[in-house]
């Protein structure tokens, strides 16, 4: 075999992108997939889309079968069953076609140029992520878009990602063998750990705050109760982190944690309770009580049952 056609088929496989959206029992998907349709400047790009469907049955596929017909990019579909959303990102994993993976939810929408800001600063990373912003209806409460909650951006350690706008380097997953957690798949917090088995194996991840997908908040969202459950969460998935990969760290939970929870605590009532301020440090409360619940007992909350 000629080094030429050696390196042929790698650029082939180098520029062809697989965009996968998991997905369970929504019809924004299929908004989702329209976005796709005003994408912009992709034209070196071998462009691939995948349905991977989390529910019990694939009634999806003839819907997906259908709105594939007048679709811009190939569509394919993949039943991934059922209520566990590692599996479904497990499936995405293998349905990737060809070096480059991108992630986006099945609530969300792209901007046009989402995925060629993504490609252009994969060089010398594993990983890119965007952010990902939150839209809010008038009829929502002042507070909610001024604390934010919902949105997803990266403000600290890079290896703290997510998979709802994100693009993988296959070559490097394959590799390692990388996969997302099961026993995670109805707790939520899998992408957290699975970014940082990536990090700890070498790969380097980028944050590019220009690719942005929107994601609109349902009303069931939208309320304090919501985002103290998700933060609650995601201090147990702290919790696991620290057990996993800093022993150290998780011995000193009970204090850190514990310490943390009591100022927030103390600012939350400081700041005058209903305040947008306030209601910030009573999530970050939350956050540090969830850490400090799974120090105790090392359990997480189910989001996805």
């Amino acid at each position: 075999m000629s080094v030429t056609y050696l390196q042929k088929t790698q650029e082939k496989m180098d520029s062809r992108i697989t965009i996968a959206v998991c997905t369970f029992r929504r019809q924004s998907l299929f908004e989702t997939l329209t976005s796709f349709e005003n994408l912009t400047d992709l034209q070196d790009f071998a462009i691939n889309v995948v349905v991977i469907d989390n529910d019990e049955t694939d009634q999806l596929r003839s819907e997906v079968e259908k709105f594939s017909e007048q679709f811009k990019f190939p569509l394919g579909y993949v039943h991934a069953p059922a209520k566990n959303i590692s599996i479904a990102r497990n499936a995405a994993l293998d349905a990737a076609q060809g070096r480059w993976l991108a992630l986006i939810d099945d609530d969300e929408t792209a901007e046009p140029q989402w995925l060629t800001k993504l490609m252009e600063n994969k060089e010398g990373y594993e990983v890119v992520i965007g952010q990902c912003e939150a839209i809010y209806s008038e009829d929502m409460p002042a507070w909610l878009m001024r604390c934010d909650f919902h949105s997803n951006r990266l403000t600290g350690r890079t290896e703290n990602a997510y998979t709802s706008n994100a693009l993988l380097d296959m070559d490097f997953i394959k590799s390692h063998d990388l996969r997302f957690r099961p026993e995670l798949g109805k707790t939520g917090g899998e992408d957290t750990i699975f970014f940082r088995e990536l990090s700890n194996l070498g790969g380097k991840i980028k944050y590019c705050p220009d690719s942005r997908v929107l994601e609109p908040v349902p009303p069931g969202r939208a309320n304090m109760e919501w985002v103290k459950t998700r933060k609650f969460r995601s201090g147990q998935t702290h919790g696991l982190l620290c057990k996993d990969f800093d022993p150290q760290a998780y011995r000193m939970l009970f204090l850190s944690a514990g310490m943390k929870l009591l100022v927030c605590t103390v600012m939350t009532l400081l700041t005058i309770p209903g305040t947008y301020k306030s209601r910030g440090w009573w999530a970050r409360a939350y956050l540090h009580a969830g850490a400090l619940s799974y120090r105790l007992k090392p359990t997480i909350l189910k989001e996805y049952a």
